[in-house]
């Protein structure tokens, strides 16, 4: 089989040859019959999977054979195995295998990250003698659990050269969590580059100097996510969004801007940037008719035509721009404002023609235009080169007069925000031609910069003319100046979450095109991070996320007090997790009775809640109780004694009803509990569905409903609640 799919292949190159005498395509050293081989040798090919193709390509001047493995069509087992082999030095580049399988799976897996660490290993170093030469990149798996079903474990091994990582080659293998077989693979290494040595490099503590230099954190205000209709009350942090964007030379000492398309293989830390920001987001909450109707009533709101009178009054709408939609929304980012949006639509009279869209929102109190976009797409003009008729200068100047007019008063309480990193020569030679020019003024409080708030305008580079403007304002208070960690303790959270590291990189980012030019690599000390750490509270140096909450622990609790313990197993598993997190004393204390605020936090983590923030002054457990009774986990009548212990029945109930089977459990007349107290129990119902699912750690022959739950029970009862089967 394998001699004639060569053949064929060989048949299909000639071909090729003769009708594109200019296909220049390395011929293959490795035949696809040797291929085949490697590929049967380093994996096991599923049964099922009887179908068989392969095609060849020369990918970055490397030819390659690319072999596909399929489960014919109506298979009760589909999927498929996809190999990739190189055809000079028949490496194994590439392997992904997927076959549907429709058993129910549990949020936490079969086997631990260790046990998969193991497989990961042994399987890369069977397979790539390059092994030797890597490390494995530790990884934040011991972020929080949000809910999610845990079904793979992903491992990175980054390539070591003269003793510095080079993180954009190495062996990525993941490993499925339930069987512990690797069903991804992947093997990156660049066989022809020239690394410079590092010791000519500058001194740590100089390029550390020049890069805090340019990315040090600024003092800002920061408003935090809201929580739905709730907004959070603004907060002074150090922010250092671009941290990760640049990096310092190493044998220069220059800064230099890291391209937004480096990353390394593995998958952590993508090279800086953060995603977008939610205060860019906007999500249209449309009201109805009634709602509409009350609102103008109580409010005072503007009508839909004083709405659209004072949008087209501010900006021009273009001939031939037809009115789709209408509608009154809430902010997103400030709920208790209210916004009209108007569509309009630019439909082209013949096929070729021009096309376009005009979006508008107007405060719904105001009529202050809040945003505007345009846009207009000529097929004849893609086909021109961009013409630039304004500078730079010119367009600020035309945004800068366009804000001043709309919105005098709060421009001077603006200033321009820094750009972003700019993108090097040799990449800006391969981006499409320049066609516009985007500003940002931010609000300005006390001298202190509030970036979420102010003037983003976007000039058309060849027209000169607005295509878009958002304001973001909104009446709020912000805390005082006062009792700041300063700078220099500033830089030093950024760095500790953020180390400097030594480390080869490509600059341009990596280009695997045929023929393209090979990038250098470069010595260069960046901050390696995750790319969340790099916002901190002013007042405390505590990195915080987009709802102003303090960051996880990059590490798992660890606890003195559970060595050969029965359940040291299930509580390092939870840890891992952070459904349960470090003590003071960095004790677990595993055999005391667990309160029900303890127990009512373990069992929501393990759901994947996690609170949003708290109120001032606000107990810790509360928004946990505040969640729980949302949910129906405590019933409306049902007293919640936060810091006495949880009785065996209490976790019972709650545990069944963290699983949606409040309903079920509640009928009457037809539980049997299989425990000798079962007439002292209250709620039968739940508990014969808690037994009868093997919830209970600690099962005897007596219940004992009333009897308190401890720390250890409580550890061991919600790992068998996570490795319950769902649907």
């Amino acid at each position: 089989m394998a001699r004639r799919l060569l053949v064929m292949f060989i048949s299909t190159a000639i071909v090729l040859a003769t009708v594109a005498p200019g296909f220049a395509a390395p011929a293959p050293k490795v035949s696809l019959e040797e291929a085949v081989a490697a590929a049967k040798t380093a994996f096991t090919i599923p049964p099922a999977f009887t179908e068989f193709n392969s095609s060849f390509s020369s990918y970055g001047d490397r030819p390659r054979w690319e072999l596909r493995w399929n489960a014919p069509a109506g298979s009760p087992t589909p999927g498929s195995m996809n190999v990739i082999v190189d055809a000079t030095t028949k490496d194994i580049l590439e392997m992904h295998v997927w076959q549907e399988d429709r058993t129910p799976e549990a949020p936490l897996p079969k086997h631990s990250r260790a046990e998969a660490e193991k497989v990961a290993r042994e399987f890369a170093q069977k397979l790539q003698p390059r092994f030797v030469e890597t490390r494995l990149v530790p990884e934040s798996y011991t972020s929080p659990y949000w809910g999610s079903w845990v079904s793979r474990y992903t491992f990175f091994f980054e390539r070591m050269v003269n003793g510095v990582p080079f993180p954009q080659n190495g062996i990525r293998v993941e490993v499925n969590a339930n069987t512990l077989k690797v069903v991804d693979y992947s093997f990156k290494w660049d066989y022809d580059r020239e690394f410079p040595t590092p010791d000519k490099a500058i001194d740590a503590a100089k390029a550390r100097a020049a890069l805090l230099d340019k990315v040090a954190p600024r003092l800002v205000y920061f408003c935090p996510s809201g929580d739905g209709d709730k907004e959070r009350p603004v907060l002074l942090v150090y922010d250092a969004p671009y941290a990760g964007r640049y990096g310092v030379d190493a044998l220069s000492g220059e800064i230099i801007a890291l391209e937004p398309s480096y990353y390394p293989m593995g998958k952590g830390d993508v090279g800086g940037g953060e995603p977008l920001r939610a205060a860019n987001k906007v999500m249209e909450v449309p009201l109805t008719p009634a709602e509409q109707a009350e609102i103008k009533e109580l409010a005072g709101f503007l009508s839909q035509e004083e709405a659209l009178a004072k949008a087209q009054a501010a900006v021009k709408v273009p001939a031939g721009f037809k009115l789709e939609s209408a509608s009154l929304n809430k902010n997103w980012e400030y709920p208790s404002q209210r916004e009209w949006t108007f569509n309009w639509t630019l439909t082209p009279k013949d096929p070729g023609g021009k096309s376009g869209h005009l979006s508008m929102r107007v405060d719904a109190r105001t009529g202050e235009l809040v945003y505007f976009r345009r846009y207009i797409f000529d097929p004849a003009q893609q086909k021109e080169e961009p013409k630039v008729r304004y500078s730079k200068e010119q367009a600020r100047k035309l945004a800068a007069d366009f804000i001043a007019k709309l919105q005098p008063d709060r421009f001077a309480a603006c200033k321009e925000e820094p750009e972003e990193p700019p993108v090097s020569v040799e990449v800006a030679k391969k981006l499409p031609g320049l066609r516009s020019y985007s500003f940002q003024w931010a609000r300005s409080v006390n001298g202190i910069p509030f970036p979420q708030q102010g003037f983003w305008v976007t000039v058309d580079a060849a027209t000169g003319e607005i295509t878009s403007y958002r304001m973001t304002w909104a009446d709020l208070s912000f805390p005082a100046p006062e009792g700041l960690i300063g700078q220099a303790k500033a830089n030093q959270a950024l760095l500790a979450k953020n180390p400097l590291t030594l480390e080869y990189i490509t600059t341009p980012g990596p280009d695997f095109r045929s023929g393209a030019d090979k990038p250098l690599v470069r010595l260069v000390y960046r901050l390696r991070g995750t790319g969340d750490a790099r916002r901190f509270d002013a007042k405390t140096g505590v990195a915080l996320d987009w709802n102003g909450n303090p960051l996880p622990e990059e590490k798992a609790a660890t606890f003195s007090d559970i060595a050969g313990h029965q359940a040291e197993g299930d509580i390092e598993l939870l840890a891992e997790r952070q459904i349960i997190t470090g003590a003071p004393d960095g004790k677990f204390h595993p055999d005391e009775a667990i309160t029900q605020a303890a127990y009512l936090a373990m069992l929501l983590r393990a759901t994947g809640f996690r609170p949003r923030g708290r109120e001032t002054n606000e107990l810790w457990y509360e928004p946990y109780e505040r969640e729980a009774r949302r949910r129906g986990l405590l019933k409306g009548d049902e007293v919640f004694a936060a810091n006495q212990p949880i009785t065996r029945e209490q976790a019972a109930v709650w545990t069944i009803r963290a699983l949606n089977q409040d309903r079920v459990a509640s009928l009457s007349g037809i539980w049997q509990v299989p425990a000798k107290d079962a007439a002292a129990i209250k709620h039968p119902g739940h508990v014969a569905l808690y037994l009868g699912q093997d919830l209970d750690p600690d099962r005897r022959e007596f219940f004992r409903p009333a009897a308190p739950l401890t720390r250890a029970q409580a550890a061991q009862g919600i790992v068998r609640f996570l490795r319950l089967p769902r649907g």
